[in-house]
């Protein structure tokens, strides 16, 4: 597990990307995020007024692997697009693993009327808490922060104590975390959301595993293993989507989507004619509990 120092420095820079997207023009604009420039100073804010300054940030991430850009802000909305359906239909517990800087507890419509948990290390909960209280002014009530040592705690030992009602299904995120923690973590994560009530929905990130295997032919894909192997928060985790389905019912989770590159341009970037790359390295699994 990554250590709080990592953790943060990973969250700023995936935060940094969904600013971006807030300087794009509003009716083509993907998703909208009214809170997730008070996390940035006012250094940071005044640069980023500056085209060329956004541009060259889009080309550090590109020079990365191709189309990391536009996969990040395509997989953001659509974990917003289907937690917002999953509103609609009655659900009203939100748990999100390893929340980081994730703002939708504070900007979809109607969340306030949910009982969201944000479940993540004490420190990076700490900064987000201050963050959060300044631009805010308190802490909204809805929102339940669990603090978890990965090293010492499970799941069911900080999910226990926060009074979930396991009569109710429950939505859960887990967005951008699974590259980066060991396969028995992941299955661990798994077995907890496996006895979730039925109904219950995930919708999580996953990394090819021919990219964590090297075998994969994707432009980019050993240059991005390379480059978060260099900053000490290497990528151990990956998923083959045509296993995907057989790994999930192991864990009572029927898959509903599985989605990645081509469904993101033909669902949200064509409609809108934006001309924009999205690396094919990522996909999000989106499943129900039996």
């Amino acid at each position: 597990m990554m250590s709080s120092n990592l953790s943060w420095k990973t969250a700023f820079l995936v935060a940094s990307m969904r600013l971006i997207e807030q300087y794009h023009p509003k009716e083509t604009r993907l998703f909208d995020d009214p809170i997730i420039k008070h996390f940035f100073s006012k250094i940071i804010l005044f640069q980023m007024k500056f085209k060329f300054i956004r541009d060259m940030e889009i080309l550090f991430s590109e020079l990365m692997t191709k189309g990391a850009f536009g996969a990040l802000i395509c997989r953001t909305r659509y974990i917003d697009d289907v937690l917002t359906t999953a509103m609609a239909k009655g659900i009203d517990q939100v748990v999100i693993l390893g929340a980081g800087l994730d703002t939708r507890p504070y900007r979809i419509a109607g969340i306030n009327e949910m009982k969201v948990i944000e479940v993540d290390l004490p420190n990076m909960q700490n900064i987000k808490k201050e963050k959060l209280q300044k631009c805010l002014g308190v802490l909204p009530p809805h929102v339940i922060f669990a603090p978890i040592d990965f090293n010492h705690q499970t799941l069911d030992d900080v999910l226990g104590i926060q009074e979930l009602d396991l009569s109710k299904p429950i939505f859960f995120i887990w967005e951008g975390v699974t590259p980066y923690i060991s396969e028995a973590g992941v299955m661990n994560t798994l077995k907890f959301i496996s006895k979730a009530p039925s109904g219950s929905m995930v919708a999580f990130s996953y990394i090819l595993k021919s990219i964590i295997d090297q075998t994969s032919d994707i432009p980019g894909a050993d240059t991005i293993l390379d480059y978060f192997e260099s900053k000490s928060h290497p990528w151990i985790f990956g998923l083959d989507p045509n296993s995907l389905n057989d790994f999930l019912a192991s864990f009572h989770l029927t898959l509903v989507e599985d989605i990645g590159a081509s469904y993101y341009q033909e669902h949200y970037l064509k409609p809108l004619n934006r001309n924009l790359a999205v690396s094919k390295i990522e996909r999000i699994a989106y499943a129900k509990k039996d």
